[in-house]
């Protein structure tokens, strides 16, 4: 297969849906298939798809209507022969499935890592006819989405992520430097995501003020970037719990951090499958998560941890609560480590969507 992945995302965003190009690519060029990713220069994901030797074109898709980007892709699809293109986006599947239609070119897919549309007469006329397949990671958004009777049942795929054990280290995250020698059994909570609202960090960090307060030897850890970074600061001063709750910023292996956690948290308020989740549960961390798209399918309330609503930092506390007293923690790490490897590895995602990519390029 000759393939385009393009994700015109900005220069500084790197999330789940950028995490499984690179991955999905690179594991798809060891099978043998020529692939490119077509993403804005001197982003964030133009490098990470540097950095696993996964080869990049420049896309500037800014708009639905971008002729830049048609022209761009024009002559991409023409001097690669591309076969088949998935797009990351809205804009990139109406201006790549818009550039198809007029060239008589490749085959155009979606992929959604959360829902991106809703049951609206916009998306039917101004999306519908420019994408040929939608490919999701959770039944839940299938299920919505075939609900509108838009298309027949073969049209949105689902297809699980997969966790790379690979870049699973066995190195811990050194978190000394915050933690006083003094503090008896400390217990650490790691959280882990963009400083957007999506996250739902404030509520984590209002439940962590319960927490602490009854167990002060439990500390927070929050790795990310993003626009909330100074509110979600200034959240922590006013609560008084600069002791006990951190921003560490960017992490690039977050794995060394999740092998220094005792509990995972996402608060999110809206998901589709959570890489960070997913990744936190292979480590053989219980956790506690809101109930956003794919968590369901994802992990088993009770027996990983918890699934609780979203925007409750009451909910967040006392499932958090029953973790730490929980005298079966490690345990519930164990099932959920083997539910994901059983369930979510690589080597299923990317036979299924090969599979899946294959059919549709033989219609």
């Amino acid at each position: 297969m000759n393939l385009l992945l393009i994700n015109s995302i900005g220069r500084q965003k790197w999330g789940g849906g950028e995490k499984w190009m690179v991955l999905a690519a690179s594991e798809l060029i060891k099978k043998g298939h020529q692939v490119h990713i077509g993403c804005r220069v001197n982003s964030v994901l133009e490098k990470r798809a540097k950095e696993a030797n996964v080869p990049v074109v420049r896309i500037d898709i800014y708009t639905d209507f971008s002729l830049t980007g048609f022209l761009q892709l024009k002559k991409i699809v023409k001097n690669l022969g591309i076969e088949l293109i998935i797009g990351c986006q809205n804009k990139d599947v109406r201006v790549a499935g818009f550039m198809s239609r007029i060239t008589n070119g490749p085959i155009v897919l979606s992929r959604q890592g959360v829902q991106l549309l809703n049951k609206s007469g916009k998306y039917k006329w101004s999306f519908l006819p420019y994408c040929d397949g939608i490919i999701t990671n959770t039944n839940s958004i299938k299920k919505e989405y075939d609900s509108y009777g838009w298309w027949d049942d073969d049209f949105v795929k689902v297809i699980y992520n997969g966790i790379n054990e690979v870049n699973m280290s066995d190195k811990a995250l050194d978190l000394s430097k915050y933690i006083p020698s003094g503090i008896d059994n400390p217990l650490v909570v790691v959280s882990t995501g963009r400083l957007a609202r999506q996250k739902g960090f404030e509520y984590l960090i209002s439940a962590a003020k319960a927490i602490v307060t009854k167990h002060p030897n439990v500390y927070f850890f929050i790795a990310g970037t993003g626009k909330l970074e100074a509110a979600l600061k200034r959240q922590i001063h006013e609560l008084d719990l600069e002791k006990n709750v951190h921003l560490l910023g960017f992490h690039k292996n977050i794995s060394e951090l999740l092998n220094a956690a005792d509990l995972f948290v996402l608060p999110s308020l809206y998901e589709g499958m959570p890489n960070s989740l997913m990744e936190a549960l292979a480590h053989g961390i219980p956790a506690v998560s809101t109930r956003v798209n794919g968590v369901e399918e994802l992990m088993k309330d009770g027996e990983h941890g918890y699934i609780v609503e979203p925007q409750s930092a009451s909910d967040l506390e006392s499932a958090i609560e029953k973790l730490i007293v929980d005298n079966k923690l490690e345990e519930k790490g164990q099932r959920g480590a083997m539910h994901v490897k059983e369930k979510f590895s690589i080597d299923k995602m990317v036979e299924s969507l090969e599979s899946h990519l294959l059919q549709q390029i033989s219609k």
